[in-house]
């Protein structure tokens, strides 16, 4: 078995792996709990005012995805918005069966007609911005539990290790970030070719210009956050705002680490939220069928309009 063989199929292992773990301990942890499955979407609470925010939500979230990746391929080539939000869009459902989305990355390029590489690459710095405004609430979330919420064993350990390896790794670019040596370890992991084209796509995006990035990055967890934030609040009266907030952070957050796919995403992501705000409230149930809730809105509502664009896509550039 040849080098590349064994690490596609260790990926695909570590994949399966989870997904049966995530699955295993959803079945396990809902084994006893005599409810119906599909209480929420049965209970009196959810009405069409809740379901209308959550939606329009939902419709913010994904426009600040255009909007991020529309102000990065901008600084590369023209994009109209029509373009960004096909090429989002039908991202979305090339997805589907890679880790932690990264299709997304290549899928975005197919509704271009030029410099698809360098979109490539200024699409990995948009999810890397991302992913940096996920691991920032999530501290958050660890800073705030540690300091204001009754401690358990596991989840101080996690928030424990996370802060010193965040400080560790801030520390680290600090002073080697000028090192050769740094730049040489880059070139060895990513390759010589990859490496050359990453760093000129960098030209386009000095350091200072990218807070913009961030910072849209940052406004879109703080809604999908509050889209979470508000079904829980809605369903569970019994918790705090700031259980609330510091469960949704961190099951954002070991949702992100843990490496997935959209198909297997509910079922971690599911698992996660019951194991996290399990320390919270014993209605393990609802937590489920919450996360089950804003995946269906959030992911598979935009994936089958993104399956719809690249259907059509495809058959007019067969046409053309």
């Amino acid at each position: 078995m040849s080098k590349s063989s064994l690490q596609k199929f260790a990926v695909w292992a570590v994949k399966i792996l989870v997904f049966a773990a995530a699955w295993g301990y959803v079945v396990y942890k809902l084994r006893d709990i005599q409810a119906d499955v599909l209480h929420i979407f049965v209970d009196v609470r959810f009405g069409i005012s809740i379901i209308t925010i959550l939606l329009l939500l939902m419709v913010v979230n994904w426009s600040l995805e255009v909007s991020k990746w529309r102000w990065l391929i901008a600084k590369i080539m023209p994009i109209s918005w029509r373009t960004a939000v096909c090429g989002v869009l039908i991202g979305l459902p090339l997805a589907l069966v890679t880790p932690n989305r990264i299709g997304e990355i290549g899928g975005r390029a197919v509704v271009l007609s030029q410099k698809r590489k360098k979109a490539m690459f200024a699409t990995f710095i948009g999810s890397l911005s991302q992913l940096c405004a996920t691991l920032f609430f999530g501290l958050l979330g660890f800073v705030l539990y540690m300091l204001f919420l009754p401690t358990h064993t596991v989840i101080s350990v996690a928030a424990y290790s996370s802060v010193a390896a965040f400080s560790a790794c801030v520390l680290v670019f600090l002073l080697f970030r000028r090192r050769r040596w740094l730049y040489a370890l880059l070139l060895r992991v990513v390759g010589k070719s990859n490496f050359r084209k990453f760093k000129a796509v960098l030209v386009y995006y000095p350091l200072r210009s990218l807070l913009p990035l961030f910072g849209m990055s940052l406004l879109r967890y703080a809604v999908f956050c509050t889209q979470f934030c508000l079904a829980i609040s809605v369903f569970i009266g019994e918790l705090s705002y700031l259980e609330i907030f510091v469960g949704v952070t961190l099951t954002y957050f070991f949702t992100t680490i843990i490496p997935t796919s959209v198909l297997g995403e509910i079922g971690i992501r599911g698992s996660v939220a019951m194991f996290v705000f399990g320390f919270f409230t014993s209605q393990e149930l609802i937590v489920f069928q919450v996360s089950v809730l804003i995946w269906l809105i959030n992911i598979v509502i935009p994936t089958l309009a993104g399956t719809f664009i690249l259907i059509t896509h495809k058959y007019k550039s067969k046409l053309s």
